[in-house]
């Protein structure tokens, strides 16, 4: 069995020179602009790069783009030749609650961090900072004789 090294190098002479991988769609092309350009404006690199896309959405649309939608006959049945571009939902009810579990997980955990990014200088205290950048204490403030010179 030939390496992927092996397999890149057999490739480039087969090619004969330089050539583009899709990562998307995990294949070898020619490295030509028209090439490329044919490549990516077809539809199994769009199904492909549109795929890879959604692993990235946020638990919150795709929840609420699936409560819209009715359950998939034919998934549930075995098999659904539209997969993420099946007009039904292909969540069971139990999935769907454990995505509501992490939607709300994610919110109470996006409010405790905005409060800490909001007041930063009170719930972070540290020791040992130059006095620079210490908190003013009004009690000490007032001790102050300001009628020192400088220098």
């Amino acid at each position: 069995m030939l390496k992927s090294n092996e397999l890149f190098c057999l490739h480039l002479k087969v090619m004969g020179g330089k050539s583009y991988y899709c990562d998307y769609c995990c294949c070898f092309m020619k490295n030509d602009l028209n090439v490329r350009k044919l490549h990516n404006d077809g539809i199994s690199h769009t199904i492909a790069k549109t795929n890879y896309m959604k692993r990235y959405e946020s638990p919150k649309k795709i929840l609420t783009e699936e409560r819209q939608k009715t359950p998939c006959k034919r998934y549930f049945g075995g098999y659904c030749k539209f997969e993420m571009y099946c007009k039904f939902t292909h969540y069971s009810g139990k999935e769907l609650q454990e995505l509501e579990k992490l939607v709300l997980a994610k919110r109470t955990n996006s409010r405790k961090k905005n409060k800490c990014k909001k007041w930063p200088w009170k719930t972070h205290l540290q020791k040992g900072l130059p006095p620079s950048l210490q908190s003013i204490n009004p009690a000490k403030l007032k001790q102050t004789d300001f009628k020192h010179s400088w220098g």
